[in-house]
């Protein structure tokens, strides 16, 4: 039978797009040319997936053969469009499905259905599920219906049951501001939610913002007023910088924006008011996506390594099929990238 590797190479796309174009994967953003190449070439090779191998075996009464492959759920904290305003969990399931393909195991997508339970578009088994973000605990109660084989990539929700895998906050914060202090900014601002859903869709504070309160403690130059506090999107970044420069207020030194997918609404409320980064202000942002490196100027901006957060949620799902249950948590390093957006002061 054909692979997943030469449907690739004559549809002319990667290995993981062909796996979630033959899986019917909702949240692939693919041309109707591209998916119909894809299907074709399929048909034309004769692939079969696990499900229409299992569909073909049940028509011709025979005993449904065991799948060469695992197969994994993958779910998500966002909706789809939520995931394409912060791109960052839409990238961590492009690296994990990469993942999941180089070890011959196939995905498929659980999505919300109107009662918001976790579902599956077909009734074939899976070996384990990567939940990527925050989940109610309804939400994991349902991910437990269909194995006890989860990992949480991005949130850990209980300590004493789940393998869970987060990037290392702590870190990422005194990098960020041992860079704006060794450049000589005095007055950094923190710019994104104060308060987001923890573990369990609770609310609690932010883990950037807990460090950066308390790194500014510690050094006795934390402001009340430099706390701009906003929803995670652009939108909303931009209103309130707009409301914070149109009262008068002053322009901090430089700006730690918890998550790129602030820093276009904060580009443009500071463009409007006639601002310049990094001539005004510094600005350092978190997750180093397109957003930032593709900005203008382009922003120094915290890297997140998605593959190696990806690649420790493969270790730990197959460290669970060997029983090896006992919960552990991987905390993820992150590294600074600089760019044009800070400069000695």
């Amino acid at each position: 039978m054909a692979t997943l590797k030469e449907i690739a190479r004559i549809a002319g796309v990667s290995p993981a797009t062909v796996s979630r174009v033959l899986n019917q994967d909702p949240t692939l953003s693919v041309t109707d040319a591209t998916r119909d190449r894809v299907l074709h070439t399929a048909r034309q090779l004769g692939y079969q997936t696990v499900q229409q191998r299992y569909q073909a075996a049940r028509q011709q009464g025979e005993p449904e053969p065991p799948a060469r492959e695992k197969r994994i759920g993958i779910a998500q904290m966002f909706e789809k469009q939520q995931l394409l305003e912060d791109i960052y969990y839409l990238m961590l399931k492009n690296v994990l499905d990469e993942v999941c393909f180089e070890r011959r195991w196939s995905t498929c997508t659980l999505l919300r259905n109107d009662q918001g339970h976790f579902v599956k578009n077909d009734d074939l088994p899976l070996d384990g599920i990567v939940a990527i973000g925050r989940f109610t605990q309804g939400e994991i109660e349902d991910f437990q219906s269909y194995t006890e084989n989860v990992v949480f990539l991005d949130s850990i929700p209980d300590e004493e049951k789940y393998c869970s895998i987060v990037p290392n906050y702590q870190l990422a914060v005194r990098q960020v501001l041992e860079c704006l202090w060794g450049h000589g900014y005095q007055r950094v601002a923190y710019l994104g939610s104060v308060y987001t859903f923890g573990p369990k869709k609770e609310l609690t504070v932010d883990p950037r913002f807990y460090y950066y309160k308390n790194s500014l403690l510690e050094r006795g130059a934390f402001e009340e007023d430099l706390v701009l506090d906003c929803e995670m999107n652009s939108a909303s970044s931009y209103a309130l910088l707009r409301d914070y420069l149109g009262a008068g207020k002053p322009l901090p030194g430089a700006i730690f924006a918890a998550s790129d997918v602030v820093a276009p609404g904060l580009l443009r409320a500071l463009r409007e008011f006639g601002f310049q980064v990094p001539r005004d202000v510094g600005v350092i942002t978190f997750n180093n996506t397109s957003l930032s490196r593709l900005a203008q100027p382009p922003l120094a901006s915290v890297e997140v390594f998605l593959q190696e957060n990806a690649d420790a949620a493969a270790i730990c799902m197959e460290l669970l099929w060997q029983k090896k249950t006992h919960p552990k948590q991987i905390i993820i390093s992150c590294r600074l990238e600089e760019r044009p957006s800070v400069r000695d002061q």
